[in-house]
């Protein structure tokens, strides 16, 4: 299966496949046109402000095949259904919890989408469609900061790798997990747990702000560990690449 994505920028990917789109934690950037005939699925992973846009909602009006995966940190309340004026796509929206399982189809695509839960909030998505796997991690990670206490760390290394442990020698063909340069030399921890215990045969580095160097300078320190995955050279917003998986 090929499969084609799109880099549009921070945690926020398109990848578009078969029958259908997913669209990532949106937040900003240039979304490419959409094929009407597919099915768009915005998944949002939880609601910080660079990770959730409320103009996702927009994208209903020129494309009516959608639907939208919302971490249940972010309120679809009335008050907010207003707000955002998402008054008529109330059966276009599911809530969803961590650790739960979740089958969508609209006839022409089906997939089965299970969730983790972050080590900050909300979820992280993991897809299961024509017998591929894509996993997106939000903001769940190895947030192990200089200026946290060593409990602090310490609680955050235990979090983390309980979730790690769900999908520990999963294979996954397609994964998109941060690579946060604010960690300094602490940055490529989560990825290299990620990359030490799961099968993954392409890895998207994301969450690196405006600095994309992190990722060449990552994939330089591993070279001289083992591991399945290409890592894919993210440098710049609108960037796309067409694999196999």
């Amino acid at each position: 299966m090929n499969i084609n994505i799109t880099y549009i920028g921070h945690s926020g990917f398109l990848a578009e496949l078969n029958t259908c789109y997913f669209l990532f934690d949106y937040y900003k950037g240039t979304i490419p046109n959409l094929d009407p005939d597919k099915m768009l699925i915005v998944f949002v992973s939880h609601g910080h402000p660079d990770h959730f846009n409320p103009e996702i909602f927009g994208l209903y009006e020129k494309h009516p095949r959608i639907m939208y995966l919302i971490s249940s940190d972010i309120k679809i309340d009335d008050r907010n259904m207003d707000k955002y004026g998402i008054t008529d796509l109330y059966n276009k929206i599911t809530i969803v919890n961590a650790d739960s399982k979740y089958e969508i189809s609209d006839g022409k695509c089906s997939m089965t989408v299970s969730t983790l839960k972050s080590t900050d909030e909300g979820v992280a998505f993991l897809i299961e469609y024509m017998d591929k796997i894509i996993y997106h991690a939000g903001d769940l990670n190895l947030w192990v900061w200089k200026e946290e206490d060593k409990q602090y760390n310490n609680n955050m290394k235990a979090r983390f790798e309980k979730e790690l442990l769900k999908i520990k020698g999963l294979n996954i063909d397609v994964a998109f997990a941060p690579l946060d340069p604010r960690q300094e030399e602490w940055y490529g921890l989560g990825l290299d747990a990620l990359l030490d215990n799961v099968n993954i045969k392409y890895v998207f580095p994301m969450h690196f702000w405006s600095k994309p160097e992190v990722v060449t300078m990552y994939k330089k320190e591993r070279e001289s560990k083992p591991t399945t995955a290409v890592i894919m050279d993210v440098k710049k917003q609108g960037q796309s690449w067409s694999i196999s998986i």
